[in-house]
């Protein structure tokens, strides 16, 4: 698809035979971290205005997705609109278990291709996308950027609008430690006080405004990234936030007594690892977390309301995600990683674009957000990435319901913590996991939205177990998943094919 043909689906109106493109829209990118899709869009008591502000002038999406549920990975397939094996990225990139601490050589984002577009392009805000690179090797001007060796940071200015940063300080006011089994303790939530100015968010905000700025100055589009760091764990907000939320007033969820008979071991080890975990801790974290989610918002609101001071917001795709969500006390655990429930697959996405999208609507279809990578490249008209492993949103931005949507994907993760091989295919209404440590797991998502029964080997499911494991080969082989395949497996260090490594085989008919 041309962007002339990407802008006509998307819904712009343009004269018959007309030569000239419709001017390139600037982007707004906008990302929390660690956040749950139920955080926004009144789908909890978690207030978050600004984001349903903008859901209320844009699309929300009901049924997104991470295809990784752990930082570095979910953060490099959004860049670069490709999966693990194409990018580099397996794992997290700043610890020890950590596969591969940078994006291979060859690797191309999205930044890149805009700024070959005609396009000014800044990051601000957290990165881990790779350990030894950061922002500035792919085309992108940096402000309060972290997340990468400090040595490679130290060679930039981070401030280049010379905005004021307060110098005060935060107090962390623990109000419950946590220690796992052989680790020291550390705050598990409680609050922080002092002056709101001196939160890492609100310096990210002022960042990205002056940043904005600067660039509506000029006649260039722009793609301007800000990448917050909350509401991630430990779950601290400032005391002005927490101070909203009444923790009695929280409903506990019924997987809190999940007692993860019929599921892999790993469950209840990792439920175990979280200690004698109580309702109050169930109450009083998500309490915080909340607090911490509506925080954040209120940043968001001040960098939206620099881009309708701007007078740019007519001409700018905002979008609004985080990387992958936070279990927060639903099976008595927390965080996120190997556990591959909604609360840590299923996230907030949305977007506005207006004279393209309609103002409130709403797509239940199964998307990710590497999708975005590839709707950025045809909004701009840039040259197309390497690899295809998302699509772009446009057929959605014209039919929220376009029948010709796929109705499954792929997510994958390669440890953590622990280092195993974890696959998981979801349609409208299963979910279907492969663990490489244990026995596979199947959800019916319609009946069973909690996630509480393992239909795996649930006679009455045996149908639905086949279609989705023969569902999981045939997106693992049309994505080029090296484990979906014998023929595909290469000796580590080999780099996928449009990278320098042999062109794998194509694999022969279903399984």
């Amino acid at each position: 698809m041309n962007r002339r043909e990407f802008i006509a689906l998307a819904g712009a109106s343009a004269a018959e035979g007309q030569q000239a493109a419709p001017s390139q829209p600037n982007i707004l990118h906008i990302m929390t971290d660690q956040q749950r899709w139920d955080t926004i869009a009144d789908r909890s008591v978690c207030r978050t205005p600004n984001l349903n502000r903008l859901a209320r002038e844009g699309m929300l999406f009901e049924r997104s997705y991470t295809p990784s549920a752990v930082c570095c990975p979910a953060r490099a397939m959004i860049l670069s609109g490709a999966y693990h094996w194409h990018n580099g990225i397996f794992n997290q990139i700043h610890s020890s278990p950590s596969v591969h601490r940078d994006m291979y050589p060859g690797v191309v984002l999205y930044s890149q291709r805009l700024r070959d577009a005609g396009y000014q392009c800044g990051y601000v805000g957290k990165w881990h996308a790779s350990w030894t690179r950061c922002p500035a090797d792919f085309g992108y001007e940096m402000a309060h950027v972290f997340g990468c060796d400090p040595a490679v940071l130290r060679r930039y200015d981070l401030n280049p609008d010379r905005v004021p940063v307060s110098k005060d300080k935060l107090t962390a006011r623990p109000l419950r430690m946590m220690s796992w089994p052989g680790s020291q303790p550390f705050p598990f939530y409680g609050y922080t006080e002092g002056p709101e100015e001196a939160t890492q968010e609100w310096k990210s905000a002022d960042m990205a405004i002056a940043m904005m700025n600067r660039y509506s100055r000029s006649a260039k589009p722009w793609l301007i990234e800000t990448h917050f760091l909350m509401p991630h764990d430990p779950y601290l907000p400032h005391k002005k936030y927490l101070d909203r939320y009444n923790p009695r007033s929280i409903p506990v969820s019924s997987t809190f007594g999940d007692t993860f008979a019929g599921k892999p071991g790993l469950h209840k080890r990792e439920s175990q690892t979280w200690g004698d975990v109580t309702e109050d801790d169930y109450r009083g974290s998500r309490a915080a977390y909340y607090a911490y989610a509506e925080q954040v918002d209120a940043q968001i609101g001040r960098i939206l309301k620099a881009l309708d001071e701007s007078g740019q917001a007519g001409n700018t795709i905002v979008v609004c995600t985080t990387d992958h969500g936070d279990m927060t006390g639903d099976h008595r655990m927390w965080i996120k990683g190997w556990i591959p429930y909604e609360q840590t697959y299923r996230i907030p996405l949305i977007v506005r674009w207006p004279g393209h999208i309609k103002a409130g609507s709403k797509s239940d279809r199964l998307v990710q957000t590497h999708d975005l990578a590839h709707t950025y490249i045809e909004a701009a008209g840039a040259k197309a990435l390497p690899y295809a492993d998302g699509r772009s949103l446009a057929p959605l931005f014209a039919d929220p319901e376009s029948p010709s949507w796929p109705d499954q994907i792929l997510c994958a993760y390669y440890g953590g913590e622990f280092l195993y091989t974890q696959r998981i295919a979801i349609t409208r209404r299963f979910k279907y996991v492969f663990n490489g440590f244990d026995i596979d797991e199947l959800y019916d998502l319609e009946r069973d939205p909690g996630e509480m029964h393992n239909a795996v080997d649930d006679p009455g499911y045996s149908r639905y177990a086949g279609d989705m494991r023969a569902r999981l080969y045939e997106l693992m082989d049309s994505l080029e998943d090296p484990y979906g395949t014998p023929e595909r497996w290469t000796l580590p260090g080999n780099r996928p094919d449009r990278y320098g490594a042999p062109r794998y085989l194509p694999r022969g008919k279903r399984i």
